[in-house]
């Protein structure tokens, strides 16, 4: 079993509190053999009828950077800096490409998927260039979008989250929401 990361459950408790999502799953996973996709994070919404879908990849590393390693294969993310940024780029795009595969699949029936990529903190140039190709060349393919939240519209989703903490005492069953909780009404005495 795969542990589930803090940056996982923060956007999972964003999903459940502020986005009202019913369902939220963590590190969920394709059930046929041989695939090794991962979706870090499942959001489902029903309102009215109406069912909305969130997929949500998730990168919580504070210096910048997404992911170390060389690209797999030349793509349009070649353009972009240095192969460590190349290969962010072609892994981020790649789990997209397996999350629209996994969630138009499995709720085929949903009227709203969203995809959304979050992380703290992005290096300004080749990795926020490439996330915004990113964005227009998972839109061009499959003609859903990827929302960036990502540095400062991350920060603003993580302060939505710690006001809500400081105005309920409700239980929502997410950690990350509790953790904020307890930090919000702290008292000193």
């Amino acid at each position: 079993m795969i542990q589930t990361q803090i940056g996982e459950l923060i956007v999972g408790a964003y999903l459940r509190v502020i986005n009202d999502c019913e369902l939220v799953s963590y590190n969920q996973r394709s059930k046929e053999a041989g695939r090794q996709m991962e979706l870090d994070v499942l959001g489902v919404k029903s309102t009215n009828g109406k069912q909305t879908v969130y997929a949500c990849e998730v990168v919580t590393h504070i210096r910048g950077g997404l992911y170390s390693g060389t690209p797999d294969e030349e793509g349009w993310w070649s353009k972009y800096g240095n192969p460590s940024y190349q290969h962010s780029l072609e892994r981020i795009f790649h789990k997209f490409e397996e999350d629209y595969d996994l969630v138009t699949g499995v709720f085929d029936d949903a009227e709203e998927y969203k995809f959304q990529f979050w992380s703290p903190y992005v290096s300004e140039g080749h990795l926020t260039e490439g996330l915004e190709e990113l964005t227009q060349q998972f839109e061009s393919d499959y003609d859903e979008s990827v929302e960036l939240i990502i540095n400062g519209e991350y920060t603003k989703r993580v302060n939505e989250l710690r006001d809500r903490a400081s105005e309920t005492k409700k239980g929502f069953d997410e950690p990350a929401f509790r953790f904020f909780q307890i930090l919000e009404h702290m008292r000193e005495e």
